[in-house]
């Protein structure tokens, strides 16, 4: 509250020190305009009624008188401040005051403070309400009283009032005379000589005590008549009363346009929400959408997925069924061998059946593992599955680890080569392959033999590098598949399946 009332005292100071306190001043000069009619008298509000009038202020400590004429008449009116003792002349402050922009506006420019202006309005009750172009607003309202008085009241309270001097044209200065100076005690009359009598001479009489005479006062001189301010005609009073009109009527079409400029603002902002709605929608459909496309296409995948896998299982079955068909068939014609009469010992042939029996349990051994690998893999895929399904060499790469794990090269390399892995080419009709891994540490020959619908069909790589893969394939393959393996320096000769 402190620093309001300071900060009302400052802007006070500031402006009343051309416009507040204002006392008698000496007389304008002779001459001074008289008010020049104009056509636009409504709109200057309070002001059309003083221009041409002098006023002061009476309080105590008054020092200004203040007058307004026309610089150029129904276009800007000056507002002048006389200092009473010296300067009365010269102004001691000017300001200007012309109509704004708008109907119903005032502006008012000083040449103190800096030049500062203040725009101002008229109000319904035909004051006007000034407010300080700025950071520093100092706002106050100018009115005319009942009295005629000019009255300016400022937003911390402060009141300056200036009364309307006797005359209009001139300003009216107090009269002060001097007492007059006491005169002189007027000389006693002289007295006549006595005449000369034959009685003796009186004593000569003392002369008495002039009396004073009192001093007569001047008469002061009649204080000149106050002339009464100008009032307002009936026209004048119906001009600023339709302009307060129209200003408010303007007041209210501005606040009817402001009102629609909201209301069209609220329906942007909504349409603009509306959009974004709608855009949200539109990408969450497309989110969707993918989704269910990279469902669909997972799905795709896993039944063709499946629906391989099957058949390679399917493969495998028939492989091993031949194979046992195959080891019946041989196990028969030993059966018949045996029950025919004993022939001329031949022990080089009885040990080459052997080994061919020991070579279809390894193949017998190596097809079960890879159904074995089947198994786990079918059981797999029951559980979920994720989008891209394993390789399809995963099962033989786990038995060629396996195989590797308990193989060896010391007695024969077909311990550490992987089983024959049948694959049916899939953009060659009736083209069959098997696919071989080395797992033993060195470089090893392969023997891979497919059995046709003519017979077996057979290939040989003699330089199989460690952990590397070799394939044979032959058309019209029917399932049974022989492999022989053997050191890259060995001189062993290939076994044959027939």
């Amino acid at each position: 509250m402190r620093n309001h009332w300071a900060a009302g005292a400052i802007a006070c100071a500031l402006i009343a020190t051309f416009s507040a306190n204002i006392s008698a001043q000496t007389p304008a000069p002779a001459s001074a305009q008289a008010p020049t009619p104009v056509d636009n008298l409504a709109a200057w509000g309070p002001y059309a009624r003083l221009a041409g009038q002098s006023m002061y202020d009476p309080s105590p400590e008054g020092r200004f008188w203040v007058r307004w004429r026309w610089e150029t008449p129904g276009q800007a009116l000056v507002m002048e401040w006389y200092r009473t003792k010296k300067n009365s002349d010269k102004p001691a402050a000017t300001a200007v005051l012309r109509l704004g922009a708008q109907p119903g506006t005032l502006v008012f420019k000083g040449n103190f403070l800096m030049g500062k202006e203040w725009d101002g309005t008229l109000n319904d009750d035909g004051s006007v309400s000034y407010v300080g172009k700025g950071m520093l607003k100092l706002r106050y309202t100018v009115r005319i009283d009942e009295q005629g008085n000019y009255e300016e009241t400022y937003s911390s309270g402060y009141v300056v009032r200036y009364a309307a001097a006797a005359s209009s044209g001139t300003p009216v200065a107090v009269a002060q005379t001097s007492p007059p100076a006491t005169p002189a005690p007027e000389a006693p009359p002289t007295p006549a000589p006595s005449p000369v009598v034959a009685t003796p001479t009186p004593a000569p009489a003392v002369p008495e005590k002039p009396t004073p005479v009192a001093a007569k006062l001047q008469p002061t001189p009649p204080a000149k008549p106050i002339k009464a301010p100008n009032r307002l005609t009936e026209d004048d009073t119906q001009r600023i009363w339709q302009s307060v009109q129209q200003s408010r009527a303007r007041s209210l079409e501005q606040a009817r346009q402001n009102e629609l400029a909201r209301q069209e603002a609220a329906r942007q902002a909504a349409i603009q929400q509306q959009i974004w709605a709608a855009e949200r929608a539109r990408q969450e459909a497309e989110e969707a959408e993918a989704e269910a496309e990279f469902e669909a296409e997972r799905q795709q995948k896993a039944a063709a997925w499946n629906a391989m896998a099957q058949a390679n299982e399917q493969a495998l079955n028939n492989s091993l069924q031949n194979l046992r068909d195959t080891t019946a068939r041989i196990q028969a014609q030993q059966a018949q061998s045996q029950s025919r009469p004993s022939a001329p010992a031949d022990p080089l042939g009885a040990a080459e059946r052997q080994r061919q029996v020991e070579l279809i349990n390894q193949a017998n051994r190596r097809q079960d593992d890879i159904a074995a690998g089947y198994a786990a893999q079918q059981k797999q895929y029951e559980q979920p599955r994720v989008d891209t399904p394993p390789s399809f060499g995963s099962i033989n790469s786990q038995q060629r680890s396996q195989d590797a794990g308990h193989a060896s090269t010391d007695t024969d390399a077909n311990r550490c080569v992987t089983s024959a892995e049948v694959r049916v080419n899939d953009t060659t009709q009736g083209n069959t392959a098997a696919y071989v891994t080395n797992g033993c540490g060195t470089t090893v020959s392969m023997k891979i033999c497919l059995m046709t619908e003519t017979g077996w069909k057979c290939g040989v790589n003699g330089g199989v590098h460690s952990q590397a893969s070799w394939s044979y394939s032959a058309f019209h393959a029917t399932g049974p598949v022989f492999v022989d393996a053997k050191v890259a320096d060995s001189n062993r000769p290939h076994a044959s399946p027939n």
